[in-house]
């Protein structure tokens, strides 16, 4: 029996659909379909029940996936670490990462590390929207923002404190002000979520040093955050920025600190992958170099 149609059978149970597991493998649905239908036929069983819609497994798909899973995994695991003294990688590992950090952050390590191991295919989604890692078939994620669901694993990239900053011009023009309530008097500029469409809300340490949200009602509202250094660096109104961006322009005095009493580390920049008993050489290997080229210090 071959390999390649169990291969087809255990990716379309996962995913739950033929089209995912297409664009896993590297196959047409079509194709995907063909292969689940050689091997209900070699079986002599139905695995799968097929709408419009959706497919879901028979009871007998199911006992079947539950054996052939591990064991194909296994073997997955066997070739890799038969393969571990190799110097070069090979296959196709993909990746996905928010837009800005991955053009200009993120390729440059990508070039780097595909120089060391050129028979690796590597593909990179630049998208500013979730995107569900196992249903699409991404080997990892690069994420911003807090440490994700317990089912996946996250490695530490760049700290990121959120800081509070205006330009110069705008508080010689409006004031500085004293404490973190005149806000309120003052024009903000807000981040709206791409995934949720919610505008964020400033993150501020309280009086027991636990992070603290705190809704604002901006004045102009961008959904990328170096649109939002921008508007900021415009004289546009105070905005909180992460400390991965905003940095430079205060060393360069385009910006100005506001209230440092509030900061609070409650962000970060991480690369993402799937937990799962045996994590691909490609994966681990990339990880390391990616911990490394930031130097997080985790």
């Amino acid at each position: 029996m071959s390999l390649r149609l169990i291969e087809t059978f255990v990716e379309a149970a996962r995913l739950g659909s033929f089209s995912a597991a297409g664009r896993v493998l590297g196959l047409s649905p079509g194709s995907v379909s063909q292969n689940i239908r050689n091997l209900e036929d070699q079986l002599g069983v139905r695995l799968f029940e097929r709408t419009t819609r959706q497919v879901k497994l028979t009871a007998e798909g199911e006992r079947y996936r539950s054996r052939v899973a591990p064991a194909l995994e296994a073997l997955g695991e066997a070739a890799e670490l038969a393969q571990e003294d190799r110097d070069s990688l090979s296959g196709r590992l993909r990746i996905t990462s928010t837009t800005a950090f991955g053009r200009d952050q993120l390729l440059p390590v990508i070039a780097q590390f595909q120089t060391q191991h050129p028979d690796l295919t590597i593909e990179l989604r630049l998208s500013d929207q979730f995107i569900d890692l196992v249903a699409e078939g991404f080997d990892l994620a690069v994420r911003a923002g807090i440490l994700p669901e317990n089912d996946y694993i996250a490695r530490l990239l760049v700290p990121v404190t959120p800081m509070i900053v205006a330009a110069p011009d705008y508080l010689a023009g409006h004031g500085t002000p004293a404490a973190l309530a005149d806000i309120t008097n003052h024009r903000l500029i807000g981040m709206r979520s791409n995934p949720s469409s919610e505008i964020f809300a400033w993150e501020v340490a309280g009086l027991d040093g636990r992070t603290e949200r705190l809704a604002i009602e901006p004045q102009f509202i961008v959904n990328d955050p170096a649109g939002l250094l921008r508007a900021a660096e415009l004289g546009m109104g105070l905005a909180q920025i992460g400390s991965n961006l905003v940095l430079p322009a205060i060393a360069a005095g385009s910006l100005q600190q506001l209230f440092p009493e509030t900061m609070v580390r409650s962000r970060g920049i991480y690369a993402v992958y799937p937990s799962r008993r045996f994590t691909p050489r490609k994966v681990r290997t990339f990880v390391d170099a990616l911990v490394a080229a930031f130097g997080s210090g985790e």
